[in-house]
């Protein structure tokens, strides 16, 4: 399923990367270029307190989309019973 980025709390870091902090947790989206061995896109990655740590399973061509599933993921982790 294709989602949309939902909060405004993203903002461009000097790097070209993409920052927001929602409920202790720090998302990060970073573009990945194109290898031999894997394909462009954006990756996110969200640690939060005590080390913990989400990331996504691979790349998508939107960062909108990059955004929207880092936010899912990390609804699913924090409020399951209202997703």
């Amino acid at each position: 399923m294709y989602r949309h980025r939902t909060i405004s709390a993203w903002h461009r870091e000097e790097d070209g990367s993409y920052r927001a902090e929602i409920d202790g947790f720090e998302l990060v989206v970073k573009w990945r270029p194109e290898s031999k061995d894997a394909r462009r896109g954006f990756q996110w990655t969200a640690k939060g307190p005590g080390d913990r740590k989400l990331e996504a399973d691979g790349v998508v061509e939107e960062i909108e989309q990059a955004m929207g599933d880092a936010e899912y993921a990390l609804a699913m982790e924090l409020h399951p019973e209202l997703v």
